[in-house]
């Protein structure tokens, strides 16, 4: 159920990408500098964004890298399941090898439910979204110091 580093590294690229893009390609050493993370990490994730056609690349001086679609037309879930596969609580409810023990278990519910809420949040936020979010923290309730 943890998101790892590549996944959380992957979003903060995504993100990048949408704040600095504008009509130019953006170098990933530009990215590692800002994000403070390492570029051949960043060529690692990218790797798998532009194979799944999340981002496209340039060669050349001007080179680098571009989302492919608008920011908010990108969900934190699709770029999650991207790069991390499948976020679930538990075994118990992953798709096709879901517990067969479900229909007598009482906990079953609690980690459908569970499941639920979480896909509902990734795949209804996008990457817009986290955007906005940062700009108005302060209106979620986010303290510095927390």
């Amino acid at each position: 159920m943890i998101i790892t580093t590549k996944g959380k590294n992957g979003l903060k690229l995504m993100i990048d990408l949408s704040l600095y893009q504008g009509q130019e390609y953006v170098k990933l050493r530009d990215i590692a500098k800002r994000e403070e993370i390492s570029e051949k990490y960043l060529e690692q994730i990218v790797s798998y964004l532009q194979k799944a056609r999340k981002v496209k690349s340039a060669r050349g001086a001007n080179g680098g890298y571009r989302l492919v679609k608008k920011p908010e037309e990108y969900t934190v879930g699709e770029i999650i399941k991207c790069l991390e596969g499948d976020i679930v609580p538990t075994e118990c409810v992953h798709g096709d090898d879901a517990c067969e023990k479900r229909y007598k278990c009482f906990c079953y519910p609690l980690w459908f439910k569970l499941n639920k809420s979480m896909d509902d949040v990734l795949e209804h936020t996008t990457i817009q979204d986290l955007i906005d979010w940062k700009k108005n923290e302060n209106t979620l309730g986010i303290e510095e110091n927390e």
